[in-house]
């Protein structure tokens, strides 16, 4: 395989017309009719989107699916991925739902605020971590997202106009100046919380490896050098579609690591926060199965 398809290059594949449609058609005729027509859009989408070739390698490796098997998976991994976007537009743009949210171990969250030191939630591109996490507005503090500067403006303009009843912040990656340095001291000094994804980088970003489903591969270092070198705690959380109106959000408890002086510090913490973090990825794919949302070659070195 070639080593560009381990590639993604920042970019959001969105665009702002896309999420306006969105909203218009989910204020319009809501949820279910709008899932309908996403039968057809996700149908084809598993037909013609080139990158679905790494979803089905994905099922055969991590899950030992059938290469028969592994092809249909694909449409119903579409067809979630879909509904997820769905959903978190319709919360976001204030739409009538009817979603339940089961929290397992949210209260730990409590504990990451009491500490006062701010912290860092790590998740993954699997399920809807957004849309059940809304209940973590009771904890009354910011959550601050990073972002790369590549990423659609606009996009980042509507999305911020449509979340403006949310504590949720845009703080955007400067790779020249590090702006975002100084920006994330003070959100931690607020005792705010930082969301960032643990499972995706950008090519010439640091990275850490480790064995995924039995097979190396890499994830990016920066949540975790952050974690570290801060002294702040990190959670893992996660939140999956368990049925078409409920979300389950899990929180494992705060691992809290002293903040790190040195590079064998740092490099150690990382290696321990990193080897967790892998492991909780690995059982929540193996419950949710089709909601894993990488859509490019993950294992490739």
């Amino acid at each position: 395989m070639k080593n560009q398809a381990a590639q993604w290059d920042g970019q959001s594949k969105a665009k702002i017309l896309g999420y306006k449609i969105f909203v218009g058609i989910l204020n319009t005729v809501g949820l279910g009719p709008a899932y309908f027509l996403l039968r057809f859009v996700s149908f084809y989408y598993f037909l013609f989107s080139k990158p679905n070739r790494y979803v089905r390698e994905y099922f055969i490796r991590a899950h030992h699916y059938s290469k028969w098997k592994a092809f249909w998976a694909v449409y119903k991994n579409n067809y979630i991925f879909g509904q997820t976007i769905l959903d978190k537009v319709a919360q976001m743009a204030g739409v009538k739902t009817n979603f339940e949210f089961i929290h397992e171990g949210g209260e730990v969250l409590d504990k990451i605020a009491a500490l006062g030191k701010g912290g860092i939630l790590v998740s993954a591109h699997t399920g809807n971590w957004e849309i059940a996490g809304q209940g973590l507005n009771r904890l009354n503090t910011t959550f601050n997202i990073l972002m790369y500067e590549n990423e659609k403006a606009n996009i980042k303009e509507y999305m911020n106009d449509v979340m403006k009843k949310k504590k949720i912040n845009v703080i955007a990656i400067n790779e020249e100046t590090k702006s975002h340095i100084i920006e994330l001291h003070k959100a931690f000094s607020n005792n705010e919380l930082l969301v960032m994804h643990g499972d995706r980088f950008r090519e010439g970003t640091k990275t850490l490896t480790a064995d995924f489903f039995g097979h190396p591969a890499r994830f990016p270092a920066g949540p975790f050098i952050m974690a570290a070198k801060f002294g702040v705690p990190l959670c893992i959380v996660f939140a999956n579609k368990s049925d078409s109106k409920t979300y389950h959000f899990y929180s494992t408890e705060p691992i809290e690591v002293p903040r790190a002086r040195g590079e064998k510090e740092v490099e150690a913490a990382c290696q321990k926060m990193l080897q967790r973090y892998v492991h909780e990825l690995e059982e929540r794919i193996k419950k949710y199965p089709h909601q894993w949302f990488n859509y490019y070659d993950f294992w490739a070195q």
